[in-house]
């Protein structure tokens, strides 16, 4: 039963914000196993069907107002160059609740400065 309360767990906490996910994976799972064994999954259900209000404060936090497309997943994303410097390198932000997402950004396998990127299982 404790393993079925920690996956109910770790799947409500990927309803929340992904720079959020890891703070509250901790909090939630030490609230867990502070609960007595048998009231484990009980607590585990209700912090799983509270992950949508959960998920909807952080967000509203985040951007300081309320952000019902965020919610769901329909951002405004607005592409932003973070490095002055380079400006190939480039990210994309929501300008309602500022999330930031990286879009992968990889090198050529052969390029000047001899990095690149290869996929697990295809090293020499």
């Amino acid at each position: 039963m404790t393993s079925l309360a920690n996956a109910l767990v770790s799947a409500g906490v990927l309803l929340l914000p992904q720079q959020e996910r890891r703070r509250y994976a901790e909090e939630l799972e030490s609230d867990l196993r502070s609960q007595p064994r048998w009231g484990r999954l009980p607590y585990a259900v209700s912090l799983l069907l509270g992950m949508p209000h959960l998920r909807w404060e952080v967000l509203r936090r985040q951007a300081g107002q309320p952000v019902p497309f965020c919610f769901v997943g329909m951002h405004r994303n607005l592409t932003v160059h973070p490095n002055p410097d380079d400006g190939s390198i480039i990210a994309r932000q929501c300008i309602l609740c500022h999330r930031i997402h990286d879009p992968r950004q990889y090198l050529g396998r052969a390029n000047p400065e001899g990095l690149g990127w290869i996929a697990a299982g295809q090293g020499k």
